[in-house]
């Protein structure tokens, strides 16, 4: 019997461990497992208008449950990026960065 698996490219290891690299992963001092359930989390992660609002701090608790979260349910982080949920965090991270320097996009 062989269990179903999933395997990253280097592209998204390297995106795994950039997000340990600058901060967006809480894992120490946030509790992922309780708040993922919560209002705020679940209308983050279902709702692309208040995504589109979130704070960074948000962000990176939300890409705290994606990430943590496929350590313990694999599939997890390959669902948040089939679903567009990555690329919708990704796209608030760069609309965050203009709003701080709006002409180069960069703090």
């Amino acid at each position: 019997m062989v269990w179903p698996h999933a395997s990253f490219s280097a592209e998204a290891y390297a995106f795994i461990q950039a997000a340990y690299d600058f901060g967006w992963v809480e894992w120490e001092k946030f509790d992922w497992p309780k708040w993922k359930g919560t209002m705020e989390a679940i209308q983050l992660r279902d709702n692309p208008d208040a995504l589109g609002k979130a704070t960074p701090e948000q962000l990176a608790k939300l890409l705290t449950v994606c990430i943590r979260q496929d350590r313990f349910a694999e599939g997890t982080l390959q669902a948040a990026f089939e679903t567009g949920l990555l690329t919708r965090i990704l796209k608030r991270a760069r609309a965050i960065l203009t709003e701080i320097e709006p002409s180069t996009g960069v703090a």
